[in-house]
């Protein structure tokens, strides 16, 4: 379909790609990664024929149709939304134009001729499948998120996320050849991620995907592109695999290197040695043409720069962090939340999920105080300190200033010296902190973003979608970090690998409801569906209804019920006191009498990699006797 062959694309003496190749075939699944700023939209353009390259061969297919869905999308015409997403078929909205117009002549004025042509409109609108586009539009629309109702709103009017779902639904509708995403789950809700996932598993032409959600790829792609040190390699497999294989060839290289070095000092030593003996000038000779000749071993990505940092632990808050109730809070006649009741505890590590609009965004506003309650009491513990990373943190840089001169200030005790080292942490180094934030890629303003956030320590975050434009790399740091973070915790976020990672608790917002359930994604997800089938199992018929048991056989029952019961509650008791002696430790590592007592340090996280292991063990045993009473 396409061939990339020997390229190099540069921007003046900046070099994107050099001799780079690659093949794109049908039904090829090409998940396309690489840091932030590599290329990879730029490779994108190239594809499209939007770039040209510097040099080398560009190959498509003749008549190759692409469908491309840009990480930013232009204003779009004032039309509906749903008129909008039909626009890609220009043919039929003509065609459906004329049918309009000539059935109103036919009203007025009938005619053999008139009704003739009619037909034949209609015979190649139907041809064309225009009968069922609109049809296959909603479909669409709604997966991603729209409600029906609201399909005939104006599409200018719409936010650039939204806008960027209705871009994602032209392409989806047009059904290309080659699918072409640049990071289209960065405004997806969980609910439309899923949904998105479903439809281009079942897609049958080519897709590239840039994506840095590493459960995205895995579900869809069959091969990993990845852009580095200016070439394109491409492995066979999902995003996992390609991770072992690197790690895995990364660890034999290094192994080669290593004893190629240990060969190299032995023979620059012999050569040292012997070079004025007249006797062996033949041999050193021929050691000295060896070692011009060796191929050194490479090392790929040895100087690949990732963000390195850790949370300064903070301060200890009170053991309710934020209580609400009775809270109702609405945005002119629309309710989002009415006598609402919440509490967060010191430790817990949240995240909020729910359909877009569900009032995810207004909640954590609400608990960083950015928005104030219509009615209701909302109180905030005693000793919590708040830092709030929101959706559009990038907004809030001065775009004028440079890196360094937004970070400057924030800290008081920092000197410059330290606020350049921290930058560094955060992949700004040398003259790099200098640059205007305004010509910063979006990666570059997320990482910024970070770095003023949690410049000084807080004990209770409030993360809204903390990973939208950052690479895996830099996620698997943030995340790293967070599992270290003693503090509290919300997040919003469609990253399900980072919810799993992280957070204890998942809060399901729907209809102005928050239900909580214990554990990670994966968990919330299998226990919504078991909740599901329960419900689908009591509207069903019984083939045995209880009262139709024997006396013996109901009392029977009743044991094993109270006995599992039992069962959960012993585990729950094991748990919190777990929890509890966990906790205990905690506060002894974070007391200043024990900071340079380094062998008592030692065995209290010792001690607490113990408990933290039997409290996982608990956990499981938990899970599975709350599966034997469904």
């Amino acid at each position: 379909m396409i061939r990339l062959d020997s390229i190099t694309k540069s921007f003046g003496d900046a070099v994107l790609l050099e001799n780079a190749s690659l093949h794109i075939k049908p039904r090829n699944r090409i998940g396309l990664i690489g840091t932030n700023g590599v290329g990879k939209t730029t490779l994108f353009r190239i594809i499209l024929d939007q770039e040209p390259v510097t040099e080398g061969s560009l190959f498509r297919r003749g008549g190759l149709q692409i469908g491309y869905v840009p990480q930013e999308v232009d204003n779009l015409s004032a039309d509906t939304i749903l008129s909008e997403t039909l626009s890609v078929f220009p043919r039929l909205s003509g065609l459906e134009t004329q049918m309009q117009s000539l059935t109103e002549q036919i009203q007025h004025t009938a005619s053999d001729k008139l009704l003739k042509k009619l037909g034949k409109l209609q015979e190649e609108f139907e041809t064309l499948g225009g009968y069922s586009l609109e049809v296959k539009a909603k479909v669409i629309l709604c997966g991603l998120g729209f409600q029906e109702a609201g399909l005939l709103k104006s599409a200018r009017s719409l936010s650039g996320g939204w806008k960027m779902r209705v871009a994602l639904a032209k392409v989806l509708l047009q059904n290309p050849d080659l699918l072409l995403l640049d990071e289209p789950t960065n405004h997806l809700d969980l609910e439309s991620l899923i949904w998105l996932e479903k439809f281009l598993s079942d897609y049958e032409g080519s897709m590239m995907i840039i994506s840095h959600d590493r459960y995205f790829l895995d579900r869809l792609v069959t091969h990993i592109a990845e852009i580095h040190h200016l070439r394109i390699t491409t492995y066979t497999g999902d995003y996992s695999h390609f991770e072992k294989y690197k790690s895995q060839r990364l660890e034999l290289l290094s192994r080669q290197a290593k004893n190629q070095e240990k060969k190299i000092a032995q023979t620059e030593r012999f050569i040292e040695r012997f070079r004025a003996k007249n006797t062996l000038a033949t041999r050193v000779k021929s050691k000295i043409k060896q070692l011009e000749k060796l191929e050194r071993v490479e090392i790929p990505g040895g100087s690949q720069k990732k963000i390195k940092f850790t949370f300064p632990q903070p301060p200890r808050s009170g053991l309710k962090v934020v209580n609400i109730s009775k809270v109702r809070k609405a945005y002119g006649d629309v309710v989002v939340y009415d006598q609402l009741d919440y509490t967060v505890e010191r430790g817990d590590r949240i995240a909020l999920v729910g359909p877009n609009g569900a009032g995810k965004s207004t909640l954590m506003k609400l608990m960083a105080e950015v928005i104030s309650p219509d009615e209701g009491c909302l109180t905030i513990g005693h000793n919590v300190s708040r830092s709030y990373y929101a959706q559009h943190q990038q907004d809030g840089l001065d775009l004028q200033r440079t890196v360094l001169q937004n970070i400057e200030g924030l800290s008081e005790h920092a000197t410059v010296t330290s606020v350049r080292s921290y930058l560094g942490a955060f992949l700004f180094s040398g003259d790099e902190v200098n640059k205007k934030v305004s010509v910063l890629s979006g990666g570059e303003k997320a990482r910024l973003a970070l770095a003023r956030l949690l410049i000084n320590p807080a004990n209770f975050l409030l993360l809204d979608e903390p990973t939208n434009h950052l690479d895996i790399q830099s996620q698997d740091v943030l995340i790293n970090s967070l599992k270290q973070y003693t503090g509290t915790l919300v997040v919003i976020s469609h990253d399900r690998r980072f919810i799993n990672e992280i957070c204890n608790k998942v809060a399901a917002i729907e209809n102005g409801s928050i239900r909580e359930y214990p554990g990670n994604y994966d968990y919330y997800l299998w226990k919504k569906s078991e909740q599901e089938k329960s419900v689908i199992n009591r509207e069903a018929p019984a083939e045995v209804s209880s009262n139709k048991l024997s006396y013996a056989q109901r009392k029977i029952r009743q044991k094993q019920q109270r006995k599992q019961q039992r069962r959960i509650e012993k585990y729950e008791s094991e748990i919190a006191l777990i929890e509890g002696r966990i906790q205990g430790v905690e506060e002894q590592l974070q007391d200043p009498a024990n900071a340079r007592n380094y062998v008592q340090l030692q065995e209290l996280m010792a001690v607490k990699s113990t408990l933290q292991t039997e409290l996982d063990q608990k956990y499981e045993l938990w899970v599975e006797a709350q599966e034997e009473t469904l």
